[in-house]
This record gives C-alpha cells, structure tokens and sequence, in this order.
C-alpha cells in the first residue's frame, strides 16, 4: 500500500549527503512529493514503523534507555523555536540510513564538517534577529558563536578530507589478506618435471618344446 512512500524515502535518502538523516526530514520530503504526485503518505508514527521493519533501512532510535519511555508524550505542534530549528535543519527523533550504504572515514569526516557549519550558520541568523537592547543575551550568544567557530576550527582540521582518506588507507591495509590455496611446488624453469617411467623391457619367453630334426 505505501510502497510508492518507500521508493521515494529510499530515493531521498540515496541523495542525501548527511547519510544519516531525521526520520522527520524525510517524512517531510515525502509528504511533499505525495502531495504533487497525488499518492498517499502514513501519519509520521506510521511511516517511522515502516522504515523501522523494512530491510532497505537502518533504522536509529533517538532513545535507547526506559527513562525514555516514561517522559511524557511530546505535544502535536511544534514550539516556535522547534520550528525554527527544523526550517535551518535541526531535527529532534529518530534517524534512519541506507544499509547499503557504508560509513566509511570519508563520510563521517564529510558529515561532522557540515553539521559544524550548519550549527554556525544556524547561530549566525539567530545572531541577526536577536532582541534589540537586551545586553545580556547578546553576549551570551558572542560567546556561543566564538567557542561553535573555535570547535569548527578544530573540526576541520582533525576531520579533514585528506586525513580521512589517510585513515581509510591505513584501515584497508590493517584488514587481512584472503588466504590462497596451497600451489604445487614447481621447477626454477617454471614447469613442473613429469616422473620419469622406467621401460620395462619384455624378454621373450622360451617355449618349452623342442622341434625335433629332420
């Protein structure tokens, strides 16, 4: 029934540069595509079901402990800040991933980076509309935008793209060698020398009459 809502998760997040996205981002996306293309798409609670128990997915909950489960349930609609978080990209929830698709160094390098420097775009713009005349909160956020900038410093250059791919390399080689079979021993010319067969030499048998003489 929701086959079409799975191809286009699956699409969505083949082009996906994060690999790891929001279960809610992608819901999002879909609800979207649904609506221009005239197919139907589950509630969000039934779509993360979906995505959970199909093989195609990876599926990350947001929770792993039962204190978890004993909070109360989050309110329908969002908050006003929520909503702001969620238009620059911040999502709260569940994540889910491509399982044919391999975390290797490269990837979480590319993805650290690009969250750092979306949390300091993010900072950027609450900077430009923050409250006039309130000094405190002002600098507050200096302070938050000078250690977010020092940690996307640090990130970059611990996580650049070419130490990654160093990492990968050195990663590749540490993996073990498939073990070959046993050859057989050859010749130092390269062939292997047949056995030699004695001939036999067959000696004729002498007949045990006698011809008697004319």
């Amino acid at each position: 029934m929701y086959e079409r809502c799975l191809l286009e998760a699956e699409r969505i997040l083949a082009a996906d540069k994060d690999i790891i996205v929001p279960v809610k981002k992608v819901w999002n996306l879909v609800v979207r595509e649904g609506r221009s293309q005239n197919f139907e798409v589950p509630a969000l609670a039934d779509f993360t079901a979906l995505l959970e128990a199909h093989p195609t997915f990876e599926f990350m909950a947001a929770h792993n402990g039962v204190l978890d489960d004993m909070e109360e349930e989050r309110p329908d609609e969002l908050s006003a800040e929520e909503e702001d978080l969620e238009r620059m990209g911040f999502y709260a929830g569940d994540r889910v991933k491509l399982k044919r698709i391999t975390l290797t160094p490269e990837a979480l390098g590319g993805i650290l980076r690009t969250k750092v420097d979306r949390t300091v775009d993010a900072l950027s713009k609450a900077w430009q509309r923050r409250p006039a005349g309130d000094s405190e909160t002002e600098e507050r956020l200096l302070a938050i935008i000078s250690q977010t900038k020092k940690l996307q410093r640090d990130v970059k250059a611990a996580f650049s793209e070419e130490k990654m791919k160093k990492v990968s390399k050195a990663l590749k080689k540490k993996r073990p060698a498939a073990v070959s079979p046993p050859q057989a021993k050859r010749s130092s010319k390269g062939k292997s020398r047949p056995a030699k067969r004695r001939a036999r030499t067959s000696t004729p048998k002498k007949s045990g009459r006698t011809r008697a003489r004319h």
